[in-house]
């Protein structure tokens, strides 16, 4: 069976499992408890000791975009999404990489502010100030964005999205009231199959040997 080797609570690894439930593959969750370990075998063999990775007999592929992409191509599925290269006009081009910008930003966010607890500097602020100023520039474009994506039942932007804003309130407390457009999104995406079936959740801790 396939694996995704990852965290409930992460959005990149939700990501994945989206797919997966999109694309009707059964899989295993392998979480990951060690978040802040060194080893690579941790992590599937990935030496920058990132998740999520995706097993599949002997294949093992890292990131979220590989992962998806192999579930798409299991199920022979890949002509069928809309992936960011798909893209064509500036304004949908753009909103991918915003969303992407994101993401990683969302990370770094939670590491420093709420993990670590660093006091606040000015990395910090501009970290912040840029994830504000992407989730205004998307409530603002994103009828328009949505538009110009390519007809698909499956669309990288908008599973990558939902999984992003579906985040904030659950690690990066945010206040949405200002976006409602996003806010309709997220009630949109979050009535599909595969959203109500991957919630986020922390994992529970391994059982004591």
């Amino acid at each position: 069976m396939i694996q995704i080797v990852g965290r409930q609570s992460s959005h990149y690894t939700r990501l994945v499992r989206l797919f997966a439930h999109e694309l009707g593959l059964a899989y295993e969750l392998v979480p990951i408890h060690a978040l802040l370990s060194d080893d690579p075998a941790v992590f599937a063999g990935n030496p920058a000791l990132k998740l999520p990775a995706l097993r599949d007999g002997d294949a093992v592929v890292w990131g979220s975009g590989n992962a998806c992409r192999w579930l798409a191509r299991r199920a022979g599925a890949e002509a069928g999404v809309a992936w960011p290269e798909d893209a064509r006009s500036p304004l949908a081009m753009n909103a991918h990489e915003l969303v992407a910008h994101a993401m990683a930003v969302q990370v770094e966010v939670v590491f420093h502010e709420f993990v670590a607890k660093r006091p606040p500097d000015a990395a910090s602020h501009k970290r912040r100030a840029s994830l504000m100023n992407t989730l205004a520039w998307l409530d603002a474009q994103l009828a328009t964005v949505r538009a110009e994506l390519p007809a698909a039942r499956l669309r990288w932007l908008e599973a990558a999205l939902f999984c992003l804003l579906e985040h904030l309130p659950f690690r990066n407390p945010v206040d949405m009231r200002p976006w409602p457009r996003l806010r309709a999104f997220v009630a949109e995406w979050g009535a599909r199959p595969s959203a109500l079936a991957t919630p986020y959740v922390f994992d529970p801790p391994p059982a004591a040997a």
